[in-house]
């Protein structure tokens, strides 16, 4: 039996299939002829129309485009990156969204809004292993979806402290993580994003419990989010949100300075070197 997640993404996908059909006929269009228009592949086009093909981000903007929906594949296309997540993780997708700063402490892996698309893909295949190729597709365009907060008008100032082992630990092949490794450096060079990294040296800091993400609005109290293993947990109190905050501060007091951090990211990048 599907669990509601799965339930929730075909229907999600299904709306968008029901939709490209609609307007297609509308317009009295061939697979053929919308392929052309959307400078794809008719078999893309059938395969996204069955339910077969999950559809990327640039196929939905082209949709808009050629039907003259602004914005309307697009947000469908969204409805499905979201769903692409587990329900105790929907919600951050929000925070993230409205949130006018994100504070992050990450010792596990890079976190999601600075993942390149393979060090994403690898890291979602090696936890599910016999996830079907269009659900880890659906997966790795969810995480790529997310990032678009960074790039748009009056983006949130990111503020990410990253542990050393998770620009050391090689996920999916050198070549991935010297891919990873340029684009967390390009990122830090952003006017909007804080880049700090916790160094090996470091001692007598809070950071061995976990993760931990605050947001901060504009129009609502701050939240906070920590994670484990198959689960995570949003944090409202403001009691609870402000040892989140003080554990986090004193990471980044324990961290390397922002031109130090960058300085060790070209460092460990030129140790892996270029295949």
């Amino acid at each position: 039996m599907e669990d509601s997640r799965s339930v929730v993404k075909a229907s999600a996908l299904a709306k968008f299939a029901e939709q490209l059909r609609a307007w297609r006929k509308s317009r009295g269009w061939s697979q053929v002829v919308l392929a052309d228009k959307l400078l794809c592949s008719d078999s893309l086009v059938s395969g996204v129309e069955t339910g077969d093909k999950t559809p990327t981000l640039e196929f939905a903007i082209k949709c808009d485009e050629a039907f003259g929906t602004p914005g309307t594949f697009v947000a469908l296309h969204e409805l499905i990156s979201r769903e692409a997540w587990p329900s105790y993780f929907a919600p951050v997708i929000d925070f993230e969204t409205r949130a006018i700063r994100i504070h992050e402490w990450e010792l596990r892996v890079i976190p999601g809004l600075l993942q390149t698309e393979n060090y994403a893909r690898s890291v979602i295949r090696a936890g599910k292993p016999r996830l079907s190729a269009d659900a880890l597709d659906r997966a790795v365009s969810g995480r790529m979806e997310r990032q678009r907060i960074l790039t748009r008008d009056n983006p949130p100032l990111l503020w990410s402290v990253l542990h050393e082992g998770t620009l050391r630990h090689v996920i999916g092949s050198r070549a991935i993580m010297a891919e990873q490794l340029d684009k967390i450096i390009d990122v830090a060079r952003m006017p909007d994003v804080v880049i700090q990294v916790l160094p090996f040296t470091a001692c007598d800091h809070p950071a061995t419990d976990g993760p931990i993400s605050v947001f901060d609005f504009a129009d609502a109290p701050t939240v906070a989010y920590t994670e484990c293993n198959g689960g995570g947990m949003i944090v409202e109190s403001p009691e609870q949100v402000g040892e989140l905050v003080t554990a986090l501060n004193l990471i980044r007091a324990t961290s390397l300075p922002p031109q130090e951090s960058i300085s060790l990211l070209t460092q460990i990048r030129s140790e892996i070197g270029d295949e």
